[in-house]
Order: C-alpha cells, then sequence, then structure tokens
C-alpha cells in the first residue's frame, strides 16, 4: 500500500492524487521479500558449510519482515485516522476502504478453499471457520488445528489477523482522544503494555507461540508505527534527525541478541519474546523515517524499482506464497530432488519454482480481481468539515 498525500476537489473531497512516497512502496517490498526468504530458504543450519551455515541462520531471523509489515500498517492507517478526525464519515469512510482493500482477495481465497474442500469432514475445513472471522493468532487455531495440508497453506496468514484485530480498536481510539499529544501517550503506553503481557505470559512459561501471535503481545509494533505517524505532525525535523541513529541502535541491540543467545529466532529465544519485538518495532518505525527524507540514501535504495515492484504486490504475494507452494511449487520441487543431488541448486532451483508461479498469480489477482474493487474507494473519499464549509461560504 502506497502512501499519497491529500489534495481537496471543489466537493470537498481529499483526492489521493498529490504524491505518491514510492519510497514506502519499496520498504513494504523489504518487508515481503524477507519473508519469502525466510518462508523459501530453509535449511539445515548444521551443514559443516560456514558459508551455508551463515545464510541458514541469517534466514533464521527473517521472520522479522513482518514486523516491517506492522510498522508500516501502523505508520499508514494512524496517519489516515488523525487526518480524517474530523470527518463526519470517519468510520464509515474508514472501514469500507479496509474492506475494498482486504476482503476481496482474502475471501475470495477461503472461498476457494471451501469449495476445493467440498465433500469433506466439517472438522476438516474448521481452519477455514477460523479463518473467516480472523482467529488463526489465536489458541483456537494452534491448540486445536490439526497439522493438515490446509492448515500449512494457510498457517502465515497469522499476521492479517493481528492488522485486522488492531483496525477494529484503534480508529476508535484515535476518534476519543483526538488531540495529538494525548494520543501520543496513550500510544506509549499501550506498547508498554503489550511487553508487559509479553512478560506476564513467559512468566507464566506459555508458549512462545502466544506472544509471537497474539495481538495484545505483537501491537507494540503496530504502535510503533503510529507514534511515528503522530511524532512527524509535530517534529518532523527533530524526528528524521534521529531516526538513522535510532535504526542503527535497534540493529546492534538485535545482533547482541542474536550473538549472546547464537541465533535470532523467534521460536526458541526466549530474549526476542520477552523484549526483542519492542526493538524490531523502533528499528522498523526508524527505518521508516528514514526514507521519509527526499534524497536520502535509504529514501533512494527503497525507491529502486525492483523493490517498489514487491512492495505493489505484497499483499498477493504474501497471501499466495505458502498456499502456492504447498498445493503446485512444492511437488515440482520435490520431484525434481529425484534429479537434483546439490542442495544449493535444488533451493535456487526450487525458489525459481515458488516464485514463477506466486509472482503472476499475485499479478494477476492484482489487477484483474482487486483493483475493480479498489475503484470504489473513490465512493468513500474523506472530507474534512473546514474545507467542506470554506467552499460552502465561497459560494
Amino acid at each position: 500500500m502506497s502512501v499519497k498525500l491529500g489534495q481537496v476537489d471543489e466537493t470537498g473531497k481529499v483526492q489521493e492524487v498529490l504524491k505518491h512516497i514510492n519510497a514506502l512502496d519499496g520498504v513494504r517490498g523489504v518487508a515481503i521479500l524477507l519473508v519469502l526468504f525466510y518462508h523459501l530458504f530453509w535449511s539445515n543450519t548444521h551443514t559443516g558449510n560456514r558459508v551455508i551455515d551463515f545464510i541458514a541462520q541469517l534466514r533464521e531471523s527473517c521472520w522479522v519482515g513482518v514486523d516491517l509489515f506492522f510498522a508500516l500498517s501502523g505508520f499508514l492507517i494512524t496517519g489516515i485516522l488523525f487526518d480524517s478526525r474530523e470527518d463526519k464519515h470517519y468510520f464509515k469512510n474508514f472501514y469500507f476502504r479496509r474492506v475494498l482493500r482486504i476482503f476481496p482477495l482474502y475471501y475470495g481465497v477461503i472461498l476457494a478453499f471451501f469449495l476445493f474442500f467440498h465433500g469433506t469432514l466439517s472438522t476438516e475445513k474448521r481452519p477455514l471457520y477460523l479463518l473467516s472471522v480472523y482467529l488463526q493468532n489465536t489458541p483456537l487455531w494452534w491448540h486445536y488445528m490439526p497439522k493438515t495440508t490446509l492448515v500449512n497453506s494457510v498457517s502465515h496468514l497469522w499476521s492479517l489477523a493481528v492488522e485486522e484485530q488492531f483496525y477494529i480498536v484503534w480508529p476508535l481510539i484515535v476518534f476519543c482522544v483526538r488531540d495529538r499529544r494525548k494520543l501520543l501517550w496513550v500510544t506509549a503506553g499501550l506498547a508498554v503494555a503489550a511487553l508487559v503481557c509479553r512478560a506476564c505470559l513467559l512468566v507464566q512459561q506459555a508458549p512462545f507461540e502466544e506472544t509471537y501471535k497474539m495481538t495484545i503481545c505483537r501491537a507494540d509494533s503496530l504502535l510503533s508505527g503510529a507514534l511515528l505517524a503522530l511524532m512527524v505532525r509535530g517534529a518532523r525535523e527533530t524526528v528524521l534527525r534521529y531516526a538513522a541513529p535510532c535504526f542503527w541502535l535497534a540493529l546492534a541491540i538485535c545482533c547482541v541478541i542474536g550473538w549472546k543467545s547464537g541465533n535470532f529466532d523467534w521460536e526458541t529465544n526466549y530474549s526476542i519474546n520477552l523484549f526483542g519485538y519492542s526493538v524490531l518495532a523502533i528499528g522498523g518505525a526508524a527505518l521508516i523515517a528514514m526514507t521519509l527524507r527526499p534524497g536520502s540514501i535509504a529514501s533512494r535504495l527503497m525507491s529502486i524499482g525492483f523493490l517498489r515492484f514487491f512492495g505493489k504486490y505484497s499483499y498477493g504475494i504474501y497471501v499466495f506464497h505458502q498456499i502456492a507452494w504447498t498445493f503446485s511449487a512444492g511437488g515440482v520441487a520435490l520431484f525434481l530432488k529425484n534429479y537434483i543431488h546439490s542442495k544449493v541448486l535444488f533451493h535456487i532451483l526450487s525458489t525459481v519454482i515458488e516464485l514463477g508461479i506466486t509472482i503472476p498469480i499475485a499479478v494477476l489477482s492484482f489487477h484483474f480481481f482487486e483493483t475493480p474493487f479498489l475503484r470504489l474507494k473513490k465512493y468513500f473519499n474523506y472530507v474534512r468539515p473546514e474545507v467542506s464549509h470554506r467552499i460552502e461560504a465561497a459560494r
């Protein structure tokens, strides 16, 4: 999702045509590439080959792409909500625009699964019912779902549940608080509360999957972006000045965590589940802030066409990549494995097959299925009351 700055037409509606921030498309592109690397380049981390082992350990840390998605979503959504908080159709416009962006592809995939698994036992289709109400990031999923082909193909969609649950609550908070300074304090307090919730769960020896996937535990990643959106609307230059130091400090802390514990894998690392997510939240928000300064190194890097391409189609790629592997690319790759004796070559070839299936599907889905729904957003543009009043007075 790209950012466009508003321009008001003669009707008082904010038209999203003035400026497209290319660098944020690139940030999203980096996030999806990290996720793809994490899911596709799986390997034994103790092969005996130092280069391969190092790459495998890097892959273990690439789940952080999801955290970058969270920070970017928090930044974009909070900016929209704060700027439109005086709109008399605040809730209607926000939720209808979110529905038009997220629901068609998401529920289209669920419907396709219902049709594909038609005739199977209801217990085997139970995951689809949880997906339908965005509860795949709760214990109802990981405690009671059997490890079936269906579950494996959609297990990555837990992050969409986190975002949708956040979208239910956050607009109400922004609408009720309104004042930017007060909202900053509320946002910071809720971010700290997420860390406290993780600490309480870990003290009770809760599984790491809870602290990794539950919205209440991952809210600081989304709220870090929200804090950035609010801060740049009041002290932009100060925020941008300290963005790079914050990013490099967060990266250094993550490196220390990985060095001290021997890995940066959320499934086994206690420090990550305790405070590592908060560090990543700060780092992700700082990276976004670094790209907001036109002409900066970060902005130029994130504006590379390759990254922007993946950012543009990131939603479809994210939804389809694991499904494509489970139902097509994985089978082809395993068939070819009988004829390929080099593990490195096998991983490269299987990745090429996976991307060769996923990317075209995502591109076609965006242009021929999602775009017709996205065009309907023009009926839910934001109206700033003060602008409407000026226009009416001028008439």
